[in-house]
Formats: structure tokens, C-alpha cells, sequence
């Protein structure tokens, strides 16, 4: 094995550790000897990987996010099928992102712990409310549903897409990191019905107009 592929391999290791004790602990009640520790080596090495403990959350948010694009993808092969047009696989899209909030409230928490933390050292841009995939990529499923709703007269053409794309995205995230840190009287029955009603609302905006 060769050092460079030794090395994306502990980077990866150390990565993946690191969000392990951020959603079980808490970024602030996770060191640095922690992440050590689970990944089986040295304090030392996994400073020779990353500068900072800031630079291992900027590293175990961008793996976050991956893990959820790689959901919403599951999400959407499971409950969609060929004949399915692309507003339908937009609005699955949006509510299997905004079900996380029930299969994996720790993720979400550790989402909102990152921006804090990252905005308390000034490198919040790099992660805060990042959609699972950049629009102009399109290769994530939401992108992929709107080029397929564009194609099949599903969406609106004439709606300001990119916008709709990041704003469901960061609204949704902002209600689901609301709701991890118990805002006060609202149930989960509560929390269901808001965040199918905001999915509702943006699958509205970026449907075709009769």
C-alpha cells in the first residue's frame, strides 16, 4: 500500500470517527485524544491529517452530509419508480430529507452543533446549512427530479430553480435543527405536520402552473 493511499484511508477513518463522538458526545465534549483513541492511532498522526479539531468538524460535516445524500437516494429508488413524474420525485425528495428529523435527530443536532462552533472560530461558510449536493452539480436527486420535471412539463420552467433548490434545502434544515433542541410545545405530531407542510409548499413553487 502506498503512503498516499495510507493516507486517504486515515483520513477517511479519522473523518469518520470524529462524527461517530460529535453525535454521541457533542463537539464540545469530544478532544482530539478522543477521536484518537477511536480510530486506533496517535494524537500526533491525526494532527498530521488535520491542522485543528476545527478542521476535523469542517471534515465530519462535509461526511454529514454525504451520509444524507446517500439517504435521500435509498429514499427515493425505494419509493419511486420510472413511471413517476418529476414534481412526484421532488416532493419525496424534500419529505425524505425533512424524515431525517426522526430517523436521525443526533445527525441533526450535530449539524446546528457545527455551525456554532465552526461560527464561533469564523469558518461557518464552509458548512452551514450546505444542501446534501451543490445545485450546479446535478448530480444529486433533488437536481436530477427538476431536470426531469423540466423535461416533462412538470416543473416550472419559468421559476427561479436554483433559489427554490437552496431555500427548500435551508428551510427545511433550519425547522429540523429548531425542533432537535425542543422548542417548547410542539409535538411530534406537530413537527410531522409542519415539515410536511413546508414540503408541500416548496414541491408547490417549483411545480408547473395551470
Amino acid at each position: 500500500m502506498s503512503l498516499e493511499v495510507l493516507r486517504e484511508q486515515n483520513i477517511r477513518l479519522v473523518t469518520e470517527k470524529a462524527l461517530e463522538c460529535f453525535i454521541k458526545n457533542g463537539i464540545n465534549n469530544t478532544r482530539v485524544s478522543d477521536i484518537a483513541a477511536e480510530s486506533g492511532l496517535t494524537q500526533r498522526s491525526v494532527f498530521r491529517y488535520f491542522p485543528s479539531k476545527d478542521d476535523i468538524v469542517i471534515a465530519a460535516a462535509f461526511c454529514y452530509w454525504e451520509r444524507t445524500k446517500a439517504y435521500i437516494a435509498r429514499e427515493l429508488r425505494r419509493h419511486t419508480d420510472d413511471a413517476q413524474t418529476g414534481i412526484e420525485q421532488i416532493n419525496i425528495i424534500l419529505n425524505s430529507y425533512a424524515n431525517m428529523l426522526f430517523v436521525d435527530p443526533e445527525g441533526i443536532r450535530f449539524s446546528l452543533d457545527a455551525e456554532v462552533v465552526l461560527y464561533s472560530v469564523g469558518k461557518n461558510a464552509h458548512v452551514i446549512n450546505r444542501p446534501p449536493e451543490r445545485y450546479e452539480a446535478y448530480k444529486g436527486p433533488l437536481s436530477q427530479a427538476v431536470r426531469r420535471g423540466l423535461a416533462d412539463g412538470t416543473v416550472d420552467p419559468g421559476a427561479n430553480i436554483k433559489q427554490l433548490y437552496y431555500n427548500a434545502y435551508d428551510s427545511i434544515l433550519g425547522m429540523m435543527q429548531r425542533l432537535t433542541v425542543g422548542v417548547p410545545s410542539v409535538s411530534e405530531l406537530d413537527a410531522h405536520e409542519r415539515l410536511e407542510s413546508m414540503c408541500a409548499m416548496f414541491t408547490r413553487e417549483f411545480a408547473a402552473k395551470k
